[in-house]
């Protein structure tokens, strides 16, 4: 089978989560089928066993099968495509949109609002297969399927739990164990062996609360003096997200003694490096809706490198964290808590403990587990397709365009 996969994200060197996932995926499904990435940074890949391309329109017309994350390209394409289309909607971009928008939006939010929603709209009555992250995603994006028309008595009659239209594909771990390096996050904040570094592996979000790791640092730093907290707060690679900053002025304001932040995105194939360097890790969340939904690939990435974490609770990964002993878990908000555990997790014995706990867990999240779904997909028929053509039409197309009027007079 012929296979498009295109990404929004960039890929190369320095990738975000949708370029990991994007990268991932076409190697594992590449062992069966013909990939084409297509998406910005993709020439720079090397040995790869797919190919890569710029030019949508012209794999598209060569390929039977399009895996799409739903924005970063043309409808017109897709409308052109009669192939099966597979729709990653591992990333609630919706929510995520809401998460870092005021209480009194601009016209211009208001309207990328709109946009988003109908776009969802017109894929999510498109695509034959949907795909996700988790449990919890897959109830949300079942209420959309049902809004949408997709959940008809013909649809459910040969896939009566939608399994195959609504599939779960978690975001993976590579089979391989992370290498060490040079100490280089100890390097970065010149930290002595002696530390117990506590490591904010992720981006600086505006949905995330990295203030919150802060002041729960200078409260554990009390009870565990050689404390220091790395955080990285790099530029994020691409141009696929706008810029966030709000959440990362507010942690640099409340920074004190034994907060660093380490102003690099680290490469993808080097941060397991960083990960061993570390003790723990920290992560936190604002509460919304996207903390509900999300997939913390910071905190997957603790399996892998077997390192515990002290974490907000609400999200799936978190959950999962302190059911199998490798991370603890505070609420949202509650600086006291979350120093609580990492206070906890630098305690020889019960950090070894959750570095068992995360070694055990790891095995369950491969990317070659992932992959299999998605291969299983495509080696049954593709599901029928409904009409797309219905009363709603007309409202979508105004939309997109207002929003191709909007960038051909910006």
């Amino acid at each position: 089978m012929r296979i498009a996969y295109h990404c929004e994200d960039v890929v190369g060197r320095r990738m975000a989560g949708p370029g990991i996932r994007a990268v991932e995926l076409s190697r594992r499904l590449a062992a069966r089928h013909r990939v084409t990435l297509v998406a910005e940074g993709a020439g720079e890949l090397e040995d790869e066993p797919f190919r890569t391309s710029r030019d949508l329109g012209a794999v598209l017309r060569d390929s039977d099968a399009f895996i799409a994350q739903g924005f970063g390209f043309p409808l017109p394409h897709l409308l052109r495509f009669g192939g099966r289309l597979l729709l990653d909607l591992y990333d609630p971009v919706q929510l995520e949109q809401l998460a870092r928008m005021d209480p009194h939006p601009t016209a211009e939010e208001i309207v990328q609002v709109g946009y988003v929603r109908r776009r969802l709209q017109y894929l999510i009555r498109r695509a034959d297969h949907v795909l996700c992250a988790s449990r919890p995603q897959r109830a949300h994006w079942l209420g959309w399927m049902g809004a949408c028309g997709r959940l008809s008595p013909r649809a459910l009659a040969g896939d009566p739990e939608a399994s195959r239209l609504l599939a779960v594909v978690p975001f993976g771990l590579p089979e391989a164990p992370p290498r060490k390096g040079d100490s280089p996050l100890r390097r970065a904040i010149e930290a002595s062996p002696e530390d117990r570094i506590a490591f904010w592996s992720g981006g600086l979000w505006d949905w995330m609360d990295p203030a919150l790791a802060v002041r729960a640092a200078a409260i554990a730093r009390k009870r565990v003096p050689r404390l220091e907290l790395a955080l990285l707060a790099g530029q994020r690679p691409g141009n696929a997200a706008p810029p966030m900053r709000a959440a990362a002025q507010e942690a640099r304001a409340a920074a004190g003694p034994g907060v660093h932040f380490v102003d690099a995105w680290v490469p993808y194939e080097d941060r397991g490096a960083w990960l061993l360097d570390a003790d723990l890790a920290v992560s936190a969340h604002k509460p919304s809706l996207e903390a509900e939904l999300a997939y913390r690939t910071r905190l997957l990435d603790c399996l892998w490198a077997g390192l515990p974490a002290a974490c907000t609770a609400g999200d799936v990964l978190a959950m999962d964290g302190e059911r199998e002993g490798w991370a603890r878990a505070a609420p949202a908000g509650d600086a006291e808590a979350l120093a609580d555990a990492i206070v906890a997790l630098c305690e020889p014995t019960a950090n070894e403990k959750a570095r068992s706990a995360a070694a055990r867990a790891a095995g369950e999240h491969t990317w070659q587990r992932s992959a299999d779904t998605v291969l299983a997909l495509l080696a049954e028929p593709a599901p029928e397709r409904p009409r797309i053509i219905d009363r709603q039409t007309p409202a979508i197309a105004a939309v997109f365009a207002r929003k191709a009027l909007k960038k051909l007079f910006r």
